[in-house]
């Protein structure tokens, strides 16, 4: 008996989730987002629980097909002016999809609103497309292979684990260091008081 197959390689089936972990930064003039794509092991929007099936192999997400042209597109439309940036990261780990990528500095409209918009943590969905297979006939609802074709940018997200943040930039980090000096200088010096107090007790 064949099993439950979405999507084919000329019109794959699309998954929109929201990005888990995620981050959008900027370095050196250049803004990158990553974060997970999809999640193991628990529902998403739709229902479907990415699982590994280790009877026949030790992984979900098949990449072979994406890695030919790891690009980043916008609401999967495979136009240059949709073309966000590149995928320059790519990999499975205990968690699920991870990605980095690297959008483009391009300042065509539909390319820098996007970037812009997920710099600003207004957007925060991404979608993967690709050919999903549901092997076990006795749970319907586990997806046991993914073979990811596309990746893109998408306003509503499908998983709530899967969220991108708003984006960092070098100032924002030193900001966030010079705080957790500060705090960790306060708690030294707080114990340094309770010490001396705790002397003069005595």
């Amino acid at each position: 008996m064949k099993h439950k197959i979405c999507g084919t390689l000329k019109a794959p089936a699309l998954k929109i989730l929201p990005l888990q972990e995620a981050s959008v930064k900027q370095e050196n003039g250049l803004v990158y987002i990553e974060g997970y794509a999809n999640t193991k092991n628990l529902a998403d929007r739709y229902g479907d629980i990415p699982t590994v099936l280790k009877s026949k192999r030790n992984f979900v997400y098949e990449l072979t097909e994406f890695k030919k042209n790891p690009v980043l597109l916008i609401d999967h439309v495979n136009q240059l002016d949709h073309l966000a940036g590149s995928v320059t990261e790519i990999f499975e780990d205990e968690k699920g999809l991870y990605f980095k990528a690297l959008f483009s500095a391009s300042n065509h409209p539909t390319i820098a609103h996007a970037r812009q918009l997920y710099k600003e943590g207004h957007a925060k969905g991404i979608s993967i497309a690709g050919r999903f297979h549901y092997e076990v006939a006795s749970n319907p609802s586990l997806l046991t292979l993914a073979e990811i074709y596309e990746i893109s940018l998408v306003a509503i997200p499908a998983d709530p684990r899967s969220l991108a943040a708003p984006a960092k930039t070098e100032e924002d980090e030193e900001e966030q260091e010079r705080k957790k000096q500060e705090k960790s200088n306060r708690q030294k010096l707080e114990k340094e008081i309770n010490a001396w107090l705790k002397e003069l007790r005595k």
